[in-house]
């Protein structure tokens, strides 16, 4: 319901600004030429930017002959950057009577967002309360670039394998944790960070002769999925240091240490950078980033570690990498650890002010979702 209060948000946003500015080019179409295109739905913010990628991959596959490209004039290893699981799950569902790529894409997020918020309930549960665990779930459901959750993009699957993995890690259960670690690195390559806490924690436990040999399965279970795609992709191409020159020469995203997001940062902090201080978009994104910095900080003491390390697993692979600072939001969305500290604060709430905050909370998120894609014009 609140996700759905949101979207109707959303949805004016858009209607809005496509009768006032139905020319303003806000999104790159996929193309060889990479032509910008007008928004004129909400539809198309569910499916702009990595999500036209996704509902490709879903309806022609990753596969092609190097050297060649496809129908829309673009190389066919331009898909090998994007991993395979979203797309693949959705694929089966291309062959079904009257489902379009787009429908299969989004139906798969849709699932993925349920898994993904009662595995943040069971999480919240545990470590607090049922009340906890709900409203962790909501809170998700409502924080900043959330639109990702209902759109052709792998946030959703990926917080979905990553609660599962952090919940059986907490119940030591440790082969359904390494299974859906290794599942998750066919994901996405931010990955690394549930891979390397689940491993530490297998780690941990084996250490102290706790679980017998299943510790050491998840340990070996839990970068099978990342390492197996990096090997075939790398192999197609001839090489791992093809894939990373084609991932920064093509779609501009390298590790640089942090030095894009600090001087982002510096720049509006100090009020010296023009183009990064005089958009609204990175102003906020920048506020996103300090947030959850402090909403960490406040984890620390609340949460089992387990939780802490893979929190500030996810910030540090996503700062020490090269994106545009618009994309905070969304990067950051499956860090949900964090959200424990507002999901413990609002669990105290009468149930009256709960519906208020609750029901503010969508709005904003919904405004945001709309005024992201549609009226700044920044990526998704």
């Amino acid at each position: 319901m609140l996700r759905s209060l949101s979207l109707d948000v959303m949805y004016v946003l858009a209607s809005h600004a496509h009768v006032h500015a139905p020319g303003k080019e806000v999104y790159p179409d996929g193309t060889i030429n990479n032509q910008w295109r007008s928004f004129t739905s909400i539809m198309d913010a569910l499916v702009s930017w990595d999500a036209r990628w996704y509902t490709k991959i879903a309806e022609l596959g990753v596969g092609g002959p190097l050297g060649a490209v496809d129908s829309d004039g673009v190389p066919y290893q331009l898909r090998l950057m994007f991993f395979p699981l979203y797309p693949w799950l959705a694929r089966p569902l291309t062959y079904l009577p009257f489902v379009s790529p787009v429908a299969a894409c989004l139906f798969v997020s849709f699932v993925s967002a349920i898994a993904a918020a009662w595995g943040l309930y069971a999480i919240g549960r545990h470590v607090h309360s049922h009340r906890a665990g709900i409203l962790l779930a909501a809170v998700w459901a409502l924080a900043p670039a959330a639109m990702t959750e209902n759109g052709a993009f792998t946030e959703s699957l990926f917080t979905a394998l990553a609660a599962w993995s952090l919940y059986s890690v907490l119940k030591e259960r440790w082969l359904l944790a390494g299974l859906l670690a290794g599942l998750s690195g066919l994901s996405r390559p931010t990955a690394a960070a549930l891979i390397g806490t689940v491993g530490l924690a297998a780690l941990v436990a084996a250490v102290a002769r706790r679980g017998g040999w299943r510790p050491y399965a998840a340990m070996l279970l839990a970068p099978l999925g990342l390492l197996s795609y990096i090997g075939y992709v790398s192999y197609r191409l001839g090489g791992v240091g093809k894939y990373f020159e084609v991932h920064q020469n093509t779609f501009g995203a390298e590790w640089d240490w942090g030095k894009s997001a600090w001087t982002t940062v510096t720049d509006i902090m100090m009020g010296v950078g023009d183009d990064n201080g005089n958009k609204p978009i990175r102003i906020l994104s920048v506020l996103i980033l300090a947030g959850f910095v402090i909403l960490l900080a406040l984890l620390v003491s609340r949460a089992p570690w387990q939780l802490t390390v893979y929190a500030a697993a996810t910030l540090i692979l996503v700062v020490g990498s090269r994106a545009h600072i618009s994309m905070m939001g969304r990067h950051l969305l499956p860090a949900f650890p964090v959200l424990l500290i507002p999901a413990l604060a609002l669990a105290r709430a009468k149930d009256r002010d709960l519906a208020i905050l609750l029901a503010g909370m969508a709005l904003l998120s919904g405004w945001y979702a709309g005024w992201l894609p549609f009226i700044s014009g920044q990526a998704i």
